[in-house]
């Protein structure tokens, strides 16, 4: 299954969702489509590889032609658990490394439903590096063995490990680019960073050793948007402004 020249990524995650074709396809066997797509994932990881092909075999059953049947999130998370035999948090980002890193383009989204449209694999992505062990350890020493954002102690897992600033905004696979980030932040981390636009050199995902953010409770938070609500304030500028002048007051 040769890769081919990468289209527009954009052009194609907008495709519309097109009418099912439930009869199978007679010039492509699908059972040998999908092995033939398993072999060629480039991820190292042979846990994601599994959950990869574990989402290709939910958008195209068997039986079923291309286009695809048009699956929901809740359905593409039930067959993901099942197969893991517990629930796993990261089912739609391992959907997402499918479609850019893989190259699977053909797998559109349209609100919260996913088809299989076109049986291509596009370009692949340079694959995702690991530091190896020794490195990692150190990385892991220099944040004192917590996480870099909020300072948890790992778990049996261990930390996940992140590139400060995300290869696709220019960061390089340089051992200060790495930092230890437990799942919770990770998460957090790859939701902000989703088609954000800021500089990374001032993220407090990126260098929380400088920009930490920030964790107030919920119930300062309510008062505090009371209070900017009533005046017509914003609350951002506000705090920014009692802060600089509680500083500068020293």
């Amino acid at each position: 299954m040769p890769n081919i020249e990468r289209k527009s990524k954009a052009r194609i995650k907008q495709s519309a969702l097109l009418p099912p074709n439930p009869e199978p396809n007679a010039l492509v066997d699908r059972d040998v489509w999908i092995e033939q797509a398993s072999q060629g994932f480039i991820t190292n990881s042979s846990a994601n590889k599994g959950i990869y092909r574990v989402i290709l075999e939910t958008l195209w059953p068997k039986g079923h032609g291309i286009p695809g049947p048009v699956i929901d999130r809740d359905s593409i998370r039930r067959a993901v658990d099942k197969a893991k035999g517990k629930p796993y948090l990261d089912v739609f980002r391992r959907l997402r490394e499918l479609q850019g890193d893989e190259g699977f383009l053909g797998v559109v989204k349209q609100g919260n439903q996913y088809q299989l449209i076109d049986l291509n694999v596009y370009a692949k992505k340079t694959p995702r590096a690991q530091l190896p062990d020794d490195k990692w350890s150190l990385v892991v020493a220099h944040y004192n063995n917590v996480c870099a954002v909020c300072g948890s102690v790992p778990d049996e897992k261990g930390f996940q490990q992140d590139h400060k600033v995300p290869r696709a905004r220019g960061g390089t696979d340089a051992t200060t680019n790495w930092q230890p980030l437990c799942d919770s932040c990770n998460n957090m981390k790859s939701v902000a960073c989703r088609a954000c636009k800021e500089d990374c050199t001032k993220c407090g995902y990126a260098y929380p050793e400088f920009y930490k953010p920030l964790k107030l409770p919920g119930s300062t938070l309510r008062l505090l948007h009371q209070y900017t609500n009533e005046r017509k304030l914003d609350a951002n500028v506000l705090v920014s402004d009692w802060i600089l002048e509680r500083i500068n007051a020293k």
